[in-house]
């Protein structure tokens, strides 16, 4: 569905990513791993035309994507949640998800707003709140579910459990997973690579702005020099 091609990008004049080139498929979860500064992150934000291509191609489904302005990206069916600023703080619940409602023809708002509190319970015991008194595990949450109202074909996530406890990453990564069930295409980057791999299909893995791995969740699990040298985690 995504489709990488020699890319190199990065910020300013520094290349981070170098010449490289990936493919994630449509309705697959793929995590997105490797140390800190392999250019994950840096990825995901050419994808979204938010730093700077130096060369190569960025295609959805045969259409380029570099050279878009970022507005013009979630149009496509591309949603995106970055690890930061990724909610109104000072906005209630409810209201962020009436703002990501917004992108939805007026008659469709409130049918999809009530979807998004099946799939997020959680949410609709706290429609008043302010978003800025949530749980770190319930911020990530309306920031997924804002993404997801915008009905996308596509979900890329950086680092969502950043910060959370095992038991609530867990939760999140559940909700992930049925998502996926259900036919987003997902792509997310992840420190804690051992628990994404329980419940993705597909693993790439960067070094230096390079892939050093890319192959079924399942297989990179069993190698051992993938998991302890170019994640190192134990």
């Amino acid at each position: 569905m995504i489709t990488i091609d020699r890319l190199t990008a990065g910020y300013g004049k520094l290349e981070i990513l170098q010449d490289l080139s990936l493919s994630f498929a449509a309705q697959q979860f793929s995590a997105l791993l490797g140390p800190n500064g392999s250019g994950k992150s840096t990825l995901m934000k050419a994808i979204m035309g938010l730093n700077t291509v130096f060369s190569g191609s960025i295609t959805l489904q045969d259409r380029e994507l570099i050279g878009r302005p970022t507005e013009a990206i979630p149009p496509l069916g591309i949603a995106y949640v970055p690890q930061r600023e990724n909610i109104f703080d000072e906005l209630s619940v409810l209201e962020n998800l009436q703002l990501g409602a917004r992108i939805l023809p007026k008659a469709e708002r409130p049918a999809a707003l009530n979807e998004v509190l099946g799939i997020f319970p959680i949410l609709g015991r706290r429609l008043s709140q302010r978003a800025n008194t949530l749980s770190g595990g319930e911020h990530q949450m309306l920031a997924i579910a804002i993404a997801w109202l915008s009905k996308p074909t596509i979900m890329l996530l950086d680092e969502p459990s950043a910060g959370l406890a095992p038991a609530i990453a867990t939760d999140v990564f559940r909700i992930l997973k049925e998502l996926s069930a259900a036919g987003i295409t997902l792509v997310v980057v992840e420190q804690n690579a051992r628990r994404l791999l329980q419940y993705c299909d597909y693993a790439f893995v960067l070094r230096e702005g390079m892939l050093v791995f890319q192959g079924s969740a399942e297989e990179c699990l069993k190698d051992e020099e993938t998991i302890k040298g170019y994640l190192g985690v134990h």
